[in-house]
């Protein structure tokens, strides 16, 4: 039976395959829409488009959250993002496209010419192409690299 299954694995075309890839967009990939903001902010389309799909599958209102060491949701209660964000295990939180962290308050509004303190307006597609044009243009792709795996 098991030779069996690896000659189905083997038999299949290779970009089957790599569509379930953590790393790789399906064919009908939910980030292409954001390729001109890539172009526009200097990112490199093909190695965003990845980091697109990666971090938010495309989804400019997503939010990740980071807890402290030894905490998790379930130390939180369930709230609205901007009462959550106040929980005790919340260490920082990472938001749209490409899950820009909330660490970056101040690149943020200057950047978007927003006003300082407020990061939520990070979850608009264009405010969040910008300042992962500036992190990128500043620090290259280390700023995803360790979580993503888009720099492999």
């Amino acid at each position: 039976m098991a030779a069996f299954v690896a000659v189905l694995i083997a038999a299949a075309p290779a970009t089957q395959i790599d569509a379930y890839s953590a790393n790789q967009p399906p064919k009908a990939d939910p980030c292409a829409k954001y390729a001109p903001l890539m172009r526009a902010n200097g990112l490199p389309v093909k190695t965003f488009l990845r980091i697109c799909y990666r971090e938010s599958r495309g989804q400019s209102k997503a939010i990740g959250w980071n807890y402290h060491k030894g905490k998790s949701h379930k130390n939180c209660k369930l709230a609205p993002a901007r009462e959550y964000r106040k929980c005790s295990a919340v260490k920082s939180f990472d938001l749209g496209i490409w899950q820009i962290n909330s660490s970056w308050v101040t690149v943020t509004a200057k950047v978007c010419r927003a006003k300082w303190g407020n990061i939520w307006v990070l979850l608009e597609p264009k405010c969040n192409a910008k300042v992962a044009g500036y992190l990128y243009n500043t620090g290259g792709l280390d700023h995803w690299k360790a979580t993503s795996g888009a720099g492999t």
